[in-house]
């Protein structure tokens, strides 16, 4: 059962939303999410093709962030509006993939966002972990599919991509959450 915390703004045990405000929100973060994609994933090509690190915590981030404030469908409109924009603009090989990594992810998160009371570090980093590895084990199949890499690359490549989109995701999304709330932005 699930307890009043000063989470319950941002929480209150939904999961879906289809407010305005919601609905707008997911489209107006959906282009701000492309923009910070757009370039953190250029920044990963250059340092490695493979390896997903900056965007990968950007994408944990947005993923989080809007799943935590908007709830559905806004987080799967995000992560679609990005990742249609990351195919059309040809930002990665794989980027077919972060159709399915972005709608899956946010998905995640929610799920557990909604069961938990998201109160606690453990919390989000729970949230995090499941969100991680649902988008990596997909990213991971564009890398399979796509870049023809080896299955034992492919593992290495999404489980530090997982790692470090896990922990950052989990440390930006708590203190951004934290801040919207205790700035009176939210609900």
């Amino acid at each position: 059962m699930r307890t009043a915390t000063n989470y319950d703004s941002l929480t209150k045990g939904q999961l879906w939303r289809t407010d305005t405000k919601s609905l707008v929100g997911g489209v107006v973060m959906g282009v701000a999410f492309m923009l910070i994609q757009q370039i953190s994933g250029r920044i990963d090509l250059v340092l490695s093709p493979a390896l997903f690190l900056i965007s990968g915590i950007t994408w944990a981030t947005f993923t989080g962030v809007i799943s935590m404030i908007f709830k559905q469908p806004a987080g799967i409109i995000m992560g679609e509006t990005q990742g249609a924009i990351a195919v059309a603009t040809g930002l990665s090989p794989v980027a077919l993939f972060f159709l399915p990594a972005n709608g899956l992810g946010s998905l995640a998160f929610s799920l557990v966002a909604w069961k938990l009371t998201m109160n606690k570090w453990s919390h989000f980093f729970l949230a995090q972990v499941v969100t991680n590895v649902v988008g990596n084990i997909c990213v991971g199949m564009g890398l399979y599919y796509v870049l023809k890499l080896p299955l034992n690359v492919v593992l290495v490549s999404s489980v530090i991509t997982a790692g470090v989109g896990t922990i950052g995701g989990t440390i930006l999304t708590k203190l951004i959450v934290d801040g919207l709330r205790k700035s009176g932005l939210t609900q």
